[in-house]
This record gives structure tokens, sequence and C-alpha cells, in this order.
């Protein structure tokens, strides 16, 4: 009696087999991956242009209706020029709803008002996507709660862009070869007008405004917005350092500008013009550099090689220098 015939052998891999196949998928997947987050960001970087491009032809239409440039802030003395009262506190943007399709927002806001007034909370917990760069990792966020000029403000969505106010004198001090002539004064000043300062020159009384007749250092060199991304959480060259700390994030907050300190490191003041911190100081989640909107309403990435004093002349509106971006 003959034993029944083997079963014939089903093809199959080999242990051996299987193992090279996950390697070669895991190298494959390794070399995409790199390919789809670069591709990723390449499309935030232009959502992040198209916004930058946004606020300037909104500032241009504000200033084609009103004959200035609104204002970097109004504070306690109010804004005449704009029929802004004492003590109603006003951030940048807020001029700028209109123009931005967001006139529900604007009609929910009382510039008469102090940006934290009861009045306006509708208006300031009001998310803006045009405010938000799709690379900040908190865009999401929302301001804490915060105390302005004895306003109790909660729940105020951010924006991760900016006006830079002036170079400060602490730059000034610090690299003074790089910032001559250091006896420029209100020179130092950029584009948007706000009460009188110490860096500020005026068209009436304790107040300044601006208009593109006054940009003397070109329309295409000077800086209107820039990128500040992720407030409120603090970040410093890259890296997440707390929640919650840096203040002034808020679209509608007064406080929501900044001087040019430059830094070094994560502090200020020192020689590199960006992506130290975001507290005070331009900074984005864009490798290498930061995205700009120039006064002449064209939207550039500029490298975080850029000179200090390359960048500081792109501050100022007025102080006499050639120097550009480009």
């Amino acid at each position: 009696m003959h034993p029944p015939p083997a079963a014939p052998r089903r093809p199959g891999f080999t242990l051996i087999e299987l193992l090279v196949v996950v390697a070669i998928i895991a190298v494959l997947v390794g070399l995409l991956l790199p390919a789809v987050q670069k591709t990723r960001e390449s499309a935030a970087r232009t959502k992040c242009q198209n916004n930058l491009k946004q606020l300037g032809l909104a500032c241009h239409n504000f200033h084609d209706t009103y004959g200035v440039l609104p204002p970097s802030r109004s504070a306690s003395g109010g804004f005449p020029k704009l029929g802004v009262p004492n003590n109603a506190y006003q951030g940048w943007a807020v001029w700028l709803l209109p123009n931005l399709e967001q006139e529900n927002v604007r009609n929910a806001y009382s510039t008469t008002l102090h940006f934290g007034h009861a009045g306006n909370r509708t208006a300031i917990t009001t998310r803006v996507n045009v405010f938000k760069c799709p690379s900040s990792p908190t865009r999401d966020k929302v301001a804490p709660t915060f105390t302005a000029q004895g306003f109790t403000v909660t729940g105020a969505q951010t924006a991760d862009y900016t006006v830079i106010r002036f170079v400060t004198e602490g730059l000034r001090n610090h690299t003074p070869a790089d910032l001559d002539p250091a006896t420029r004064g209100s020179s130092f000043d950029g584009v948007h007008g706000a009460q009188a300062s110490a860096h500020s020159y005026s068209t009436g009384t304790n107040y300044r405004v601006n208009s593109f007749a006054r940009i003397t250092d070109g329309l295409s060199n000077t800086l209107f917005y820039v990128e500040c991304a992720a407030r409120p959480d603090l970040y410093r060259t890259g890296r997440f350092v707390s929640a919650d700390t840096v203040g002034a994030s808020a679209w509608a907050d007064s406080e929501n500008e900044i001087g040019l300190d430059g830094c070094e490191n994560g502090s200020t003041p020192g020689t590199r013009a960006m992506n130290c911190t975001n507290s005070g100081e331009p900074y984005s989640f864009h490798p290498g550099g930061i995205n700009v909107c120039l006064v002449d309403g064209s939207v550039r990435f500029v490298r975080e090689t850029v000179p200090i004093r390359t960048f500081a002349a792109a501050v100022t509106a007025r102080a006499g220098e050639t120097a550009s971006l480009d």
C-alpha cells in the first residue's frame, strides 16, 4: 500500500523575503516623507505669503480712503485723526477688517471703545484666518485671560503677524557701527503712525500719522508687516519654551506691535534680525527665514542671515538709507 501523495506546496514568501520587503518599504517611506513635508511647508509658506499680501492690499485701500496709513496703535490719547477718543486703546489690525472681507467683525467692533470693553467682546473673540500663519503651531490657540487698562480680556483671538514700530534704542546702542548715524532721532520710526513718543514725529499735537508721500526711503524698501508667530506660547530658536507667556498676542491688542531689538540665542538685543525669539522680535516657522510684506504691496521671503543693518534699514521709513532686502 502506497502512502497518499503529499499535498502540493503552496507558493509563498520566506521570513527573510518578508523582512527584505519590509525593509524596502521602510526605505521608500523614509525617502518620501521629507518630500511630503517639504511640499506641505511650501504650500503653507505660500498661504502665509498670501495672507501678508491681503494685509498689504487692505492697508493700501485704507490709505485710499483716509489719506493716511493706519496707526500701529492708539492709546491713552486716542487718535483724533480717525475719531478715536482718549483711552480707546486699539491695535493696528482693527483698521484693516473692512478691506479683508471682515465687515461683520468690523461692524461688531467699536473704535470708540477700548478693545477689551465688553462691547467689543464678540469681535475680538472671532477668529480671522488671514491673521493666522498655517505653519504656526499655535494657530488654534487664543490669548490667555489678561488685564489691559482695567479691562479683563478673555478668549481674544491671536495674530501671527505684526508691525515693527521702530528700531529700538537698545539695538542702536548695541550695534552703533551698524546703525550709524545714531542721532537720527525720529527717523528710526517705521511706517505706521502712533501716539507721539521719543521715537516719533508729529503732524499735530502729540500725534503722528504717515502717508505714502512721507515714506522717503522708498515703498519697495520699507516694511509693512512681518511674521511674529506662535504667540502666546514662547519659542526660542525653533524650540518651545513655555505656554501662554508672550503678551500682546491678540489681533485687537494695542500692544500688538514690536520694536526691532535684534537678537542672539533667544536674548535681545543682538545682531540677528529674526528667528531667535517670538517675544517681541520677528519670528516664523518657515525654515531659514520669514515672510514680510513691503509698503509697495509686494511679499517676499527674507533669509534669516540678512545683516541686521539691512533689516533695520527696511524698518525705517525716513532715514535716508539705500539698503534693500533684495
